[in-house]
């Protein structure tokens, strides 16, 4: 291993010709307002300690891992906190404009823009996958007119860019405003630059990129401030050789990337699932990285990245089910993905990977993934246990499916689980207690809605003939019967509750039940017609009713709507 560290000032590595590059792969701008709160504590304490006298006084911020490449730096890590400390300085660039400074600006401007003989210059980091990066440090150089001609000041950005665009320019924000409201000399601000450029790191640097994924590893394997998949990532890289393969890994690993943006970004949950059923399910001890790398060779590692990739495109099924081809499934998950039952997941992943690989057939699939849902249905959502009492069955269950192409697997499953499944006395007394309100508090938070809203829309697609739904649940309000403003919990039952569409729910107010029948006779939903034969000809709608029609309801969901 070859390469060069000694300790550096900032202002030696933010001078000269030095350009930086953060390569595409590379994760993005991450940082919030916690580490931008925390650097400027120490950047303020600094600041005060030199004020006073003590002038040698400077901050340690750890190791930079440099790749030198063709008269640049690729960043190998470091690249959260170079970025932070140049948008800093953009922030006292604009902020000596303002003062009217320019003799200071054109200093600070030197940190910020690289030059390449007499008249080429360059923005020194360069970030492919931040383009209001090169415009906040472009243009901090120049004046502050021009930076509200690109923008950079209008709200309005914050809400139709990108997640990592928007940080770095609250990042910017962020500084600036505390530098414009708390400086308003140019002294202060000398003090601020200087303890920024005094700042030391543990420079190291490279030629040799499988040298740099070394020490990144080495540097970061130890600790746990790095991101399981950051380490992962590294570790990929490092074996996928030669150079071509390389390349095409940063390709597959944006693309994992892209998935993920898809899913919230939650990148570590997600190969926490596909650990567990790959492996087994990791630990605080043991995380995903350790896993994956003990339980691996070197020459799998080059086909490693296209089974995490493969998986991820199955993880956005799960955010995405409206996409699937096959309908059927498309429905479990979409019931998966309302009810947020997550110990679920690796053994769906098993599954679905075999089914792409057409080890199962799609009646098979669609048999299993119904059992699960109605599965989930009983013991989780009416019953309310706790996962942790089948969570290790469901894992080790996905385990046995990803190593396992057999039909005999998937029956295994239902063997499984059958012995966890409640008796019906015991489901109707948690069915009993399921409610939705909007103004009892126990009742009226967003699962309630979405979960109520699943059991009204499944019931009237089961009792639909035609399988065409006339509003679907994104059109549809629940209507409680009995006023939801009663003070009385029996108005939150099921049985109290129907499916609206939301113009005639929207007409309904909080009239007595002889006035609103009129109205429900309008709907053409299959449950309202029904409550109406049944309950219709009542002058009053009672809690006996209520509690009546909630068995009525319960008694048809466990024998017949998600029969197990």
């Amino acid at each position: 291993m070859s390469f060069d560290a000694h300790e550096e000032k900032i202002r030696k590595i933010f001078s000269g010709d030095t350009k930086f590059v953060i390569p595409r792969n590379q994760r993005k701008y991450i940082w919030d307002e916690k580490q931008w709160k925390e650097l400027l504590s120490d950047i303020t304490y600094i600041k005060k300690q030199r004020e006073l006298g003590c002038k040698e006084i400077s901050h340690f911020l750890g190791s930079f891992v440099l790749q030198e490449s063709d008269s640049q730096y690729e960043i190998i890590d470091g690249q959260q906190r170079i970025t932070t400390l140049l948008l800093i300085l953009s922030a006292v660039c604009v902020r000596f404009n303002e003062l009217g400074n320019t003799e200071e600006h054109g200093k600070t401007r030197q940190n910020l823009i690289g030059n390449i003989g007499l008249k080429s210059q360059y923005v020194r980091l360069n970030n492919p996958t931040l383009s209001n990066m090169t415009v906040v440090i472009e243009m901090a150089s120049e004046y502050r007119e021009n930076l509200i001609k690109k923008n950079i000041f209008d709200s309005n950005l914050l809400k139709r860019d990108n997640e990592w665009n928007r940080r770095v320019i609250k990042c910017f924000w962020f500084y600036y405003n505390y530098f414009s409201d708390n400086y308003s000399t140019s002294d202060e601000l000398k003090i601020v630059r200087e303890v920024i450029l005094d700042m030391k790191v543990i420079h190291i640097a490279s030629e040799d990129e499988l040298d740099c994924y070394d020490i990144f590893e080495i540097l970061n394997a130890r600790g746990v401030d790095l991101e399981d998949s950051e380490l992962l990532k590294n570790y990929i890289f490092k074996y996928a050789q030669p150079k071509y393969t390389l390349d095409r890994a940063k390709e597959v690993w944006t693309k994992i990337e892209d998935n993920m943006e898809k899913c919230n970004g939650n990148m570590e949950q997600f190969l926490s699932h596909f650990t567990t059923y790959r492996y087994y399910k990791p630990t605080k001890e043991e995380g995903v990285f350790r896993i994956i790398k003990t339980n691996t060779d070197k020459e799998y590692v080059k086909t490693l990245l296209d089974d995490i990739l493969s998986a991820s495109n199955i993880y956005v099924d799960f955010y995405l089910p409206e996409d699937a081809s096959n309908k059927v499934l498309g429905r479990c998950l979409e019931y998966f993905k309302i009810v947020n039952h997550r110990q679920f997941r690796p053994l769906i992943m098993a599954i679905i990977e075999n089914y792409k690989k057409e080890y199962y057939g799609e009646k098979q699939v669609n048999d299993i993934f119904l059992y699960l849902r109605n599965f989930s249905f009983a013991f989780t959502l009416v019953m309310g246990n706790n996962s942790n009492i089948i969570d290790t069955k469901i894992h080790s269950l996905s385990q046995e499916v990803y190593k396992i192409h057999s039909q005999e697997t998937l029956t295994k499953i239902k063997q499984e689980l059958e012995k966890y499944y409640p008796a019906y006395e015991e489901f109707e007394r948690a069915f009993l207690n399921l409610g939705f309100s909007n103004k009892n508090k126990q009742y009226s938070n967003s699962n309630n809605r979405k979960r109520m809203k699943y059991i009204l829309q499944e019931i009237e697609e089961y009792k639909q003939t035609t399988n065409e739904l006339v509003c679907n649940i994104e059109e549809c309000n629940i209507e409680h019967i009995m006023n939801d403003s009663v003070d009385n919990p029996i108005v939150t039952k099921t049985g109290n509750l129907l499916l609206l569409s939301e113009k005639i729910n929207h007409n309904m107010g909080n009239e007595k039940f002889s006035e609103k029948k009129d109205k429900l006779s309008r709907s053409k939903l299959v449950t309202v017609k029904e409550f109406l034969k049944n309950y219709g000809n009542n002058d009053t709608w009672t809690e006996e009713m209520i509690v009546n029609r909630t068995k009525k309801i319960a008694k048809m969901a466990y024998d017949e709507v998600w029969k197990l």
